[in-house]
């Protein structure tokens, strides 16, 4: 090559991290066009097909992946100098604390699209049943994801407003036949009933209950979602979820939704933070558009 540019390794580097133009373009903040014709004058200048442009999936030739190869080490060890560089501090990487509950219906399906939008950040998730202050108070976390309720309790820390979720009764297809035409919830009375318990739900849920003059024959109460879901799918209960954590099963139709007139609590969903630094905005931005497409 008699013209040297390095940024046309760069935007190659890049392109393979992030899996093909589109998205390198919106990381790097570079346009797409430009970008394009970059990867194309690298080719140019090597003389070698770098990406395969026939397959409808982002795809290396052999000679892009022994180019991708090559540069790995040195981009990595840049990364490593720039990551590391302030008081050895790793921006790159984030500390959430979340709810067992909130982090089945929430985070679930969006660490892939965050991941997917930022591959280099580590996550580091711890899930809870009670949140501990503490651990708010002494940034040991950089984001908490939690009941409105609790969240507002801790000190020193951002707070936002992140999503209400409605709530629903549900049952497996079996009971629905039984269910289908209840419209009160008085009609629901002293039914068989599976509950959630690790939230501020269950209690919330108990007291909107007694407000309605309702008895609920608690037959089981857990603690872990997949099974309390699939203990509802096998008819043993009706059950009460919000809308996100229930989306999946009622497309596919393994749960129905018990259509009862009266108005059911929201789950007041906020989120906390204890540092302004880019990537924790870039999640909260993130996540709230996630969620505002899920709830849709």
């Amino acid at each position: 090559m008699d013209n040297f540019n390095l940024n046309l390794f760069k935007y190659f580097y890049y392109v393979v991290i992030y899996n093909g133009v589109t998205n390198a373009s919106k990381n790097l903040k570079v346009a797409q066009p430009s970008l394009s014709l970059s990867i194309k004058k690298l080719e140019s200048d090597l003389n070698k097909v770098l990406i395969n442009r026939s397959s409808k999936q982002f795809q290396l030739t052999d000679d892009g992946y022994k180019l991708f190869e090559t540069l790995k080490p040195a981009f990595e060890s840049i990364e490593r100098n720039i990551v590391f560089s302030n008081d050895n501090k790793k921006y790159l990487e984030l500390n959430i604390g979340i709810r067992y509950s909130y982090a089945d219906s929430i985070l679930s399906e969006f660490i892939k699209r965050f991941q997917y939008e930022y591959p280099k950040v580590k996550l580091n998730i711890d899930l809870y049943s009670k949140l501990n202050f503490d651990k708010i108070n002494n940034k040991e976390y950089d984001i908490i994801i939690d009941d409105d309720d609790y969240i507002k309790q801790a000190e020193n820390v951002a707070v936002e407003s992140l999503c209400e979720i409605e709530n629903y009764f549900i049952c497996g297809n079996e009971l629905i036949e039984e269910y289908r035409n209840v419209k009160s919830i008085q009609e629901l009375d002293v039914v068989p009933f599976i509950s959630y318990r690790p939230s501020l739900k269950s209690g919330k849920f108990k007291q909107f209950c007694y407000q309605n003059d309702v008895g609920f024959l608690e037959t089981i109460n857990i603690n872990e979602s997949e099974l309390y879901f699939k203990l509802i799918r096998d008819n043993l209960g009706i059950g009460f979820s919000n809308k996100l954590l229930l989306k999946k099963y009622l497309n596919d139709k393994t749960l129905y939704k018990l259509n009862v007139e009266e108005k059911l609590f929201n789950d007041k969903i906020s989120i906390a933070y204890t540092k302004n630094e880019q990537i924790v905005i870039n999640f909260i931005k993130l996540l709230k558009k996630y969620i505002a497409e899920e709830l849709e």
